[in-house]
């Protein structure tokens, strides 16, 4: 923990100072009001509001209101812009001694829209109105046969989160081993998408920085007719900040617990003053230790973007991203010999100081929008990863079971080791989009092709070849003394005959129908090829290859009252691992199919509080069929394995979530999922029925914030809570085992004054000790956070 007293004295008094200075200023200034509407008379809430020419802007608030202080009176022209709408502009006159009082209305524009991704987002608050993950088209989330959760930024600000573990909850979404296993629905999901582009495998790399995170959009159920093979779960998009026209500065520093420091920086706006040319520039740096021993966690992000608008309906983009992490992949925690995993203190490790792994990642995404006619676009986008990996570690050597207590039931025996590889990975997608009628149907229609090539190269991998001895967790004195520069390592160095490459492409068809006006049909056709090089461009490569058809349909009727009711059934699959695929035989002869999914869903969404929180009730039935398994688990030579596609796991459950404002103050994310995640076809008869690892049958998270409004003495004062649940949870690799279930409290409050935004947030208030999962009982073991206190600073220029 850290001290706050002269540092919280400072800021109050500085805070003081500017709320008093900001009083007597507006004694001399004029204030605009006003109200922003949509064409149906709903809230536009998070639309933009500025004065051409000068640093005075506004956001509308959840019912729609909005203001801007410290107005010298004159001739103005003010604009309002908003996702999807036509940008409002007017000239305004600001008297002294009139009231200053607006109300706008906005109409829709779908080509603008459609090219949201490219230009920026602009939305605020904790509802998103759109989802483009799910369908790659501008509809909105009402109309979407199937869930989609958004963690949108304002609530990646209220929690103060770095990375996707940190708000993943928020969406039913649990994250354990260190990041790598993001459980959805009940399966496991390694795949990321960026901007709707697949990323390299979440395997080897880290999540993303939130603070380049414009939002994480996490879409339920199989995807792959939309982005090819992928967990049957669901998978989770990460969206970008992107450029926008407004002038927008903003600086953080922050501290808090584990000797954290961070700060960021986010600046946008127009190059040339004809907005043809915008810019945005984020950074981010962090230095902090961890709860666990001689665990780092340092972080480096530099992510400029630029776009280019020649001409109306021509939009390019680039994004550069470069991030490196300092830190480790946790092993998690395992009992010592005779005693439970509730005895081994939480921040217990093997490792020493000098162990860590640095993640670098670099990528760059080009992407353009160009309009053909009144209804008919093209989108093209391409992204480019690098990654490389330098780890150097000492590990326990639990998997040796009793031989790693050689040194005495209170002492483990550790290793070393260290790894250097690199990845990299290209992926392009494009599209053709119409909105266009056949007689008295409408169709948003898009014919697709997406092309996907991942290489791996294992590279050199150092280790130690005897034994350097142990740590003792009860008695220091008695561990042994580790340097890894002491110790002889033998050496392995991959050659081309472990590269791989896969490669995936996609075509894919689909149509949005308008059969009326309130009932809409959605239809999917995508076909997909997968190949696999095993010896990548060495004389003994091995290639296999895949391919399946993918179809889906889904059907929303809109009622009057704002309630949208919705069926869908989608399919995906996945190709079979790489070791199934070109080691041994398959029983009976032929080859392994990819492994299918399916899945039922049936929903209601319902708009409450003129539009500005939606509820989401969905019930589902996920199946996967084509399980590979191994006949002859024993055999020695890989290449004696004898496979058979006799399995079978159906998840069944149902959610609810609840994201916006119930009023102009008070916002809400709230979800629960029940999971019912089990083997229902197997090889071995005993083992139908066994739940899936890592997936809790119940788990839920409410996050409420208050904020006051109006001129009273607590103008611009924020109140957050929430808490998180889950039900016990079956470990990885021995479902009959499970980890207790938890309730973890969360609070917060901010203090808003002009410019400024301070925030104090403190996770895991009673301290709990709780586990988010665990691979089997005598080893990886993955604890939450012990309770932390995090202080943010902001200031907009």
């Amino acid at each position: 923990m850290f001290k706050l007293n002269t540092f919280l004295r400072s800021i109050i008094v500085f805070c003081v100072s500017v709320f008093f200075h900001s009083q007597v200023l507006s004694q001399e200034l004029k204030t605009l009001t006003g109200s922003i509407v949509a064409e149906d008379g709903s809230a536009a809430t998070g639309a933009s509001v500025r004065l051409a020419g000068s640093n005075l802007a506004a956001i509308a608030d959840g019912e729609g209101h909005f203001s801007i202080s410290n107005i010298d009176p004159g001739t103005y022209t003010l604009i309002a812009s908003m996702v999807g709408y036509k940008t409002f502009s007017q000239k305004l006159v600001i008297e002294a001694g009139v009231e200053n009082n607006i109300r706008i209305v906005l109409t829709g524009d779908s080509q603008t829209l459609q090219t949201v991704e490219i230009t920026g987002r602009r939305n605020s608050g904790y509802k998103s109105d759109y989802s483009f993950a799910a369908t790659k088209t501008a509809i909105p989330v009402t109309e979407i046969p199937s869930t989609v959760s958004t963690i949108t930024q304002q609530l990646i600000r209220d929690r103060q989160a770095v990375r996707f573990d940190d708000v993943a909850r928020n969406t039913n979404v649990r994250v354990t081993n260190n990041g790598r296993s993001v459980v959805i629905r009940g399966f496991v999901s390694t795949t990321r998408l960026i901007n709707g582009l697949r990323t390299l495998n979440e395997n080897y790399r880290f999540p993303s920085i939130s603070p380049v995170v414009e939002s994480y959009e996490v879409v339920k159920g199989p995807s792959s007719s939309m982005f090819g093979n992928m967990s049957p779960g669901g998978v989770v998009n990460l969206v970008t900040k992107k450029p926008l026209a407004e002038k927008k500065q903003s600086l953080s520093f922050s501290t808090g617990s584990f000797n954290t420091v961070r700060g960021d920086m986010d600046f946008t706006g127009k190059v040339t003053d004809d907005g043809k040319v915008l810019y945005r520039l984020n950074a981010f740096g962090q230095l902090s230790d961890t709860w666990y021993q001689n665990m780092k966690d340092n972080a480096v992000a530099v992510a400029p973007s630029f776009s280019f608008l020649p001409t109306d309906g021509t939009r390019f983009n680039v994004d550069l991203n470069y991030t490196q992490l300092t830190t480790m992949e946790n092993d998690g925690l395992f009992p010592f010999k005779g005693k439970s995993i509730d005895e081994t203190p939480i921040g217990f490790t093997v490792l020493q100081a000098g162990d860590r792994n640095k993640t670098t990642t670099t990528s760059i995404n080009l992407s353009a929008s160009q309009r053909i006619s009144q209804n008919i676009s093209f989108n093209v986008s391409y992204l480019k990863d690098f990654l490389v990996w330098d780890d150097k570690r000492h590990a326990a050597n639990v998997y040796l079971r009793d031989a790693a207590w050689s040194h005495g039931d209170s002492s483990v025996s550790v290793a070393y080791s260290e790894w250097n590889t690199k990845m990299d990975s290209d992926n392009i997608t494009g599209y053709f989009s119409a909105d266009f009628n056949t007689g008295k149907i409408g169709h948003k229609a898009l014919l697709g092709y997406d092309y996907n090539a991942s290489l791996f190269n294992w590279g050199t991998y150092r280790y130690s070849t005897t034994d350097i001895g142990s740590v003792n967790v009860y008695d220091p004195a008695k561990s042994s003394t580790l340097d890894g520069a002491m110790y002889s390592l033998g050496v392995f160095n991959y050659d081309r005959v472990n590269k791989t490459k896969d490669y995936a492409s996609g075509i894919y068809f689909q149509d949005q129908v308008s059969v009326m006006e309130r009932l809409k049909v959605m239809l999917g056709l995508r076909y997909e090829s997968y190949t696999f090089r095993l010896a990548y461009q060495a004389p003994t490569e091995n290639e296999v290859s895949q391919k399946a058809w993918l179809p889906k349909v889904g059907i929303t009727y809109s009622l009057r009252s704002n309630t949208h009711v919705y069926g869908s059934y989608i399919t995906g699959f996945q190709p079979v691992s790489s070791g199934s695929l070109v080691f041994g035989t398959v029983e009976g002869g032929g080859e392994l199919k990819p492994e299918y999914s399916n899945q039922f869903e049936l929903g209601v969404k319902q708009e409450l509080f003129n539009k500005n929180l939606l509820l989401t009730v969905a019930a589902y039935q996920i199946k996967k069929i084509n399980v590979t398994q191994l006949t002859n688990p024993s055999v020695i030579d890989a290449n004696d394995r004898i496979w058979r596609q006799l399995g079978e796991v159906t998840s069944k459950g149902f959610e609810v979530e609840a994201n916006g404002q119930i009023s102009r103050s008070f916002s809400v994310n709230a979800a629960y999922n029940y999971n019912d995640a089990k083997i229902t076809e197997d090889l071995v008869e005993t083992n139908i029925g066994l739940k899936q690892g890592l997936a809790p049958a119940h788990q839920g998270n409410i996050w409420a914030k208050y904020e006051a409004s109006g001129n009273g003495v607590l103008n611009g004062v924020g109140l957050g809570a929430g808490m998180s649940f889950s039900s016990k949870t079956p470990m990885l690799q021995a479902p009959t085992l499970t980890t207790p279930g938890y309730s973890v409290i969360d609070a917060a409050i901010s203090y808003k004054i002009n410019r400024v935004m301070l925030n104090l947030n403190i996770n895991n208030i009673a301290n709990k000790r709780y586990y988010t999962g665990a691979v089997r009982a005598t080893e990886r073991f993955y604890t939450g956070a012990p309770r932390n206190i995090m202080f943010r600073i902001g200031y907009s220029l």
